[in-house]
């Protein structure tokens, strides 16, 4: 008999320790007006993308998970009756989850896709590399449009490039064709970060080539006596261009 309590006792206590693991993920996703969006899906993946996690907005904007402490791939934020008609998509990438975390989504008709960091490998390490895929809504129709694509199928399908007619130098152009500073806006940890370069490349993907950008910024002092494992680095694009706006953010784990 008292083996067996032991066994029920220890059998309590690794389910206990197990659900003690799990740790919040909670935010508000809003308009660049700061107002709610609600039925929003916010989805966390994996580096396969698939969903481990997902949830819709409340009539507030707010939505709340609970999560497996870890790191996840990204995580993702939209309307789904809007996307690929009024708006694009939000991301996060590179996920840390190993305690209570907040994240707060906001995005339109430029999706911030694809966010890459690294920091240059020359002291006094005072800058981060930062490579994003701007994609533009409008540029995207006007594509969909003169292919004579079907609408519907466009918003459905999964991966857009399967309805496209190879372009010149096979490119799916839908990035703004340039980007200053004052349309940039690039916070650390909260804090605006000077922005040093900017400079546009080809990005290839699933056959086809895109265009991203790399900046270069500065990181502000501030952020150097705060006591964080990851730096949390957001950027807002607010494109003179087509007068589309978006936002996406991603963790640095910091190396010094």
């Amino acid at each position: 008999m008292k083996r067996i309590l032991t066994f029920v006792l220890s059998l309590m206590s690794f389910f206990m320790l197990g659900a003690q693991e799990k740790v919040s993920l909670s935010g508000t996703v809003t308009d660049f007006d700061g107002n709610p969006i609600d039925s929003v899906s916010v989805r966390l993946k994996n580096k396969k993308f698939e969903n481990v996690y997902e949830t819709l907005t409340d009539i507030n904007g707010r939505f709340s998970l609970q999560v497996e402490k870890g790191n996840y791939y990204c995580l993702y934020a939209i309307k789904l009756s809007d996307y690929r008609k009024t708006k694009l998509e939000y991301w996060t990438w590179n996920v840390p989850i190993f305690e209570d975390i907040e994240i707060n989504p906001q995005y339109n008709n430029m999706e911030i896709y694809g966010i890459n960091v690294f920091e240059p490998q020359v002291g006094p390490y005072e800058t981060y590399m930062i490579y994003f895929r701007p994609m533009s809504l409008k540029k995207s129709n006007e594509i969909v449009e003169n292919q004579k694509i079907d609408k519907t199928a466009y918003e459905k399908v999964a991966k857009v490039e399967k309805l496209l007619t190879p372009l010149e130098d096979n490119i799916f152009d839908i990035a703004p064709n340039n980007i200053t500073s004052d349309e940039l806006s690039v916070k650390i940890n909260g804090i605006e970060s000077k922005i040093l370069n900017i400079q546009k490349v080809k990005d290839y993907s699933r056959g086809i080539n895109m265009y991203g950008y790399f900046i270069q910024v500065l990181k502000p002092e501030e952020i150097k006596t705060m006591d964080v494992v990851y730096d949390k680095i957001t950027i807002v694009l607010n494109s003179l261009e087509s007068n589309e706006i978006g936002m996406g953010e991603a963790f640095f784990k910091r190396i010094n």
